[in-house]
């Protein structure tokens, strides 16, 4: 039986915020990347957890990232995030949002 581990707050990268921002409020995506978050803020481990050997390098140098964590969404995008240890509990930080092929060429499928 998994333990779900409950997040303070789900957080994103800069990159991620400017993208974020620019996706019009009436696509769809907007509102599967709120489900998302709410979903990801009840447990943090919900995505799969992705294998450090498959870590692009662009993210432990720009990132100084310790897990990295991937979450599927229905329309095939991806969000990669990490987890961060605070003092008061967990706080998830969204990296980076995919589609299904761009997630592949980045992490080199």
């Amino acid at each position: 039986m998994t333990t779900k581990k409950r997040t303070n707050d789900v957080i994103g990268s800069v990159w991620f915020k400017k993208f974020f921002d620019q996706v019009p409020q009436n696509d769809p995506r907007k509102k599967e990347f709120l489900e998302a978050f709410q979903i990801l803020k009840e447990d943090c481990m919900r995505g799969n957890k992705i294998p450090h050997d498959r870590w692009p390098t662009t993210y432990i140098r720009k990132y100084g990232i310790k897990n990295l964590w991937r979450y599927s969404l229905r329309s095939g995008w991806r969000l990669v995030y990490t987890v961060l240890g605070k003092k008061d509990g967990f706080v998830i930080c969204i990296l980076e949002a995919f589609s299904h092929q761009e997630y592949e060429k980045r992490f080199g499928y």
